[in-house]
C-alpha cells in the first residue's frame, strides 16, 4: 500500500514538473529561433540595414516579456497545482484505503465462499462420474458374460443338431444297405419267375 502511495505521489509531482519543461524547452527553442532572427537582423546591420536591426530588437523585447509573463503564469499554475494536491492527497489516500478494504470484505465474503461451493461440485460431479463409470464397467461384464452363455449354448445346440444329422445318416446309410440286399433280391425272384413261366 505504501509502494502504492509512493507511486502516486510521485505521478502528482511529476506530472507538473514534466509539463514545467515541456514549456521551458518550447521556450528555449523559440529563443534560439528568435536568436537566430537577431542574428539575421544582425547580418542585415552589417550589412546596412540598421532599422530591420532596431525592430528585431524590440520584436525580441516584446518576446521576452511575453516570455516573462508565460513564466510567471505558468509557475503560478505549478504553485496551484501543488497546493491543491497538498490538498486533495490526504481524502484520495483514504478514498483509497476504502476501496481496499471494500475489495478484501468483497472477497472474503462472496468470491471465497463461491470457490468453496465450486469445489464441492466439482467432488460431487466426480464422485457422480465415478459411479457411472463403475455402472458402466458392470454392464460390460454382463454383457460379455451373456455373450459367453450364448456362445457356449449356440455350440452346444449345434454340436447336438450335428449329432443328430450324423445318427441319421448313419441309420439312413445302414437302412440303405440294410435294404439294398433284399431288393437286389426280391428283384432276381422277380426276373426268375416270367422266364420259369414261359418255360
Amino acid at each position: 500500500m505504501d509502494i502504492l502511495l509512493n507511486i502516486n505521489t510521485s505521478l502528482y509531482w511529476q506530472i507538473p514538473l514534466g509539463l514545467l519543461l515541456l514549456v521551458l524547452s518550447i521556450f528555449f527553442i523559440w529563443i534560439a529561433f528568435r536568436i537566430g532572427k537577431t542574428l539575421k537582423s544582425v547580418e542585415a546591420l552589417l550589412d546596412g540595414n540598421v532599422f530591420n536591426l532596431l525592430k528585431a530588437i524590440e520584436e525580441l523585447a516584446v518576446i521576452h516579456r511575453d516570455v516573462s509573463n508565460l513564466a510567471s503564469a505558468l509557475l503560478r499554475s505549478l504553485d496551484r497545482t501543488v497546493t491543491a494536491l497538498n490538498r486533495e492527497l490526504p481524502q484520495l489516500l483514504e478514498t483509497t484505503k476504502r476501496i481496499a478494504a471494500s475489495i478484501r470484505q468483497i472477497s472474503d465474503s462472496e468470491i471465497q465462499p463461491t470457490m468453496h461451493n465450486i469445489q464441492e461440485i466439482t467432488g460431487a460431479v466426480n464422485q457422480n462420474i465415478a459411479k457411472i463409470d463403475g455402472l458402466v464397467d458392470t454392464v460390460k461384464d454382463a454383457s460379455q458374460a451373456t455373450i459367453k452363455h450364448a456362445e457356449y449354448y449356440r455350440d452346444q445346440f449345434a454340436s447336438s443338431v450335428a449329432d443328430t444329422i450324423s445318427a441319421w445318416s448313419a441309420i439312413k446309410a445302414g437302412w440303405e444297405v440294410f435294404r439294398g440286399p433284399r431288393q437286389s433280391h426280391r428283384s432276381d425272384s422277380e426276373d426268375k419267375t416270367p422266364t420259369e413261366q414261359n418255360e
